[in-house]
């Protein structure tokens, strides 16, 4: 195997567990349109899937129109700035992860669909020790994964080659933007995995059933 001179890796579900704010958030919504509490796992499968994807969940919105979506996507999204620190954890096993990688001068970063209006705040929270050397947001692109421009930009700001690069999601589309990319990729199986998805029909590189997994490939180097 080539040995790695760069670690990208997607947010929520692959470094940060950020689904339990996200129920706490949906429930708020569900309240306030007289819902029951949210099941987690229904929750937790779709927050790699947007926002879109979880306010269809809360209100029971399939089959209706994108406009009303699009309204309580972003209601759900105004509740969430509110509570996103709340319980939003690091994954166990990634502090070993981004340390080795800092003390051995390896390069890695964010590369994310979340907003920067979050992400930023999130990151500086939670992952601020580890002196995150690049977060890449849509806002800083124009398009989200699975289209790959933020993989590339991230490449082009490290000057890394595609082929000795890996990509880390725990979404099908962080595997698309991969390839697009030309990078090598990883599936965080341990991540927030559709329902009814299998993470082996991703075709990924590799898959990280836990997140030490990935120390592995940083020993190779």
């Amino acid at each position: 195997m080539k040995t790695l001179e760069l670690f990208a890796f997607d947010l929520d579900g692959t470094l940060l567990d950020t689904a339990p704010d996200f129920l706490y958030a949906v429930n708020i919504l569900r309240e306030r349109y007289q819902f029951d509490e949210a099941d987690y796992n229904q929750v937790r499968s779709r927050v790699s899937q947007g926002a879109a994807s979880l306010a269809s969940y809360a209100l029971d919105l399939e089959g209706e129109s994108a406009q009303k979506v699009e309204f309580h996507r972003q209601e759900l999204l105004d509740i969430y700035e509110n509570c996103c620190l709340t319980y939003t954890e690091i994954f166990d096993g990634i502090e070993e992860i981004l340390t080795k990688l800092n003390n051995k001068q390896i390069k890695w970063g964010i590369i994310t669909n979340k907003p920067r209006r979050f992400a930023e705040n999130i990151v500086e929270n939670k992952l601020g020790r580890f002196k995150v050397p690049f977060l890449i947001c849509p806002d800083d692109v124009g398009v989200r994964k699975p289209e790959p421009q933020g993989l590339i930009h991230a490449l082009e700001l490290t000057n890394s080659i595609p082929e000795k690069s890996i990509y880390i999601g725990d979404h099908k589309i962080d595997i698309t933007a991969g390839e697009r990319a030309k990078m090598q990729t990883g599936a965080a199986a341990y991540g927030y995995i559709p329902l009814n998805d299998n993470v082996k029909n991703w075709d990924s590189d590799h898959v990280f059933n836990e997140p030490k997994e990935i120390i592995s490939l940083i020993d190779d180097d």
